[in-house]
């Protein structure tokens, strides 16, 4: 029984419980973080890197600002390196394009390098333009031009040797994987590509014409043969014709003579009718004598 001297205390209010147990959550809340399957992390006491957590999970930390967690994307990532003029050995100007594919390998020398995927991707643009102008600065243009039209390899030029030296140091400097390097573009630049193509087209119309002269000395020397053979062809021809024809008169003469030998009358008329067919036109007008044997045969009186 208690004392009635002694009042009971009265009990704690129960918000302020209710507040304990919400202090209670938020502070294992705030010492509880996951990383799942894309991210990396580095855990850092007061600033400084402590550890770094790759495998995804739940972890357990002290509160904040005891512990922080900085999270970073592993998936890789695409850098498109803004077109860049690079000189050739022989001074010839190249306009490169390179792209790397890469991705966070080391956390913590990532965060104590670079600490941000922009500054990573300026250092990492920076390595990889200069590392290809060292390169192509070894290297005559002419070479460089004749390995790109024969060779089927998406960056012909790039050696493997250069990308081994690019990964390496993005490795050991930037906490950097390199998983490729290669070209999108490689040209001239744009004040110097009027000047190529007037040459080309120069030098292909210099190709035509000496084909059009080389044709048209072919077709030259080709109708003076047909020419020179029709010629040939054409005297071969007359010469046949004159034999032909001599052989003709000579057969002629032979049966005149035979036709003669047998029958004189027949002879005399058919050299009388030769002789009308070739003096006597259609409208011709002749005046002969009346007792020439012409007239007569013509008036079919016998001679």
């Amino acid at each position: 029984m208690s004392d009635p001297n002694h009042p009971l205390r009265p009990s704690a209010p129960p918000w302020s419980l209710l507040g304990a147990v919400v202090l209670l959550v938020a502070s294992l809340g705030g010492a509880l973080y996951t990383i799942d399957a894309r991210e990396v992390a580095v855990v850092t006491l007061f600033g400084a890197p402590v550890r770094t957590v790759t495998t995804p999970g739940l972890y357990l930390r002290a509160p904040w600002p005891l512990n922080e967690v900085i999270r970073f994307d592993r998936r890789a990532r695409l850098l498109t390196v803004p077109a860049t003029e690079m000189l050739t050995q022989d001074k010839k100007n190249l306009v490169v394009e390179p792209f790397v594919l890469w991705r966070v390998s080391d956390p913590k020398m990532f965060l104590e390098a670079v600490g941000t995927t922009a500054v990573a991707e300026t250092q990492l643009s920076d390595l990889a333009v200069s590392r290809i102008a060292s390169s192509l600065g070894q290297r005559e243009y002419a070479a460089l031009m004749a390995v790109q039209a024969t060779s089927s390899a998406a960056s012909p030029m790039l050696s493997a040797s250069l990308k081994d030296d690019v990964a390496k140091i993005a490795a050991r400097r930037l906490g950097i994987e390199v998983l490729d390097l290669r070209l999108r573009t490689l040209g001239l630049p744009l004040q110097n590509e009027q000047s190529i193509y007037d040459r080309m087209r120069a030098e292909r119309s210099r190709i035509a014409n000496r084909y059009r002269s080389e044709g048209e000395e072919q077709a030259a020397s080709i109708r003076a043969d047909a020419d020179r053979k029709a010629a040939e062809m054409l005297a071969e021809a007359e010469q046949a014709a004159a034999r032909i024809e001599a052989g003709a008169e000579q057969t002629a003469a032979r049966l005149y003579a035979e036709a003669f030998a047998e029958n004189p009358s027949l002879y005399l008329q058919l050299r009388e009718i030769e002789a009308f067919e070739t003096l006597i036109n259609e409208d011709d007008t002749i005046v002969l004598q009346s007792d020439s044997p012409l007239f007569r045969r013509m008036l079919g009186s016998a001679p």
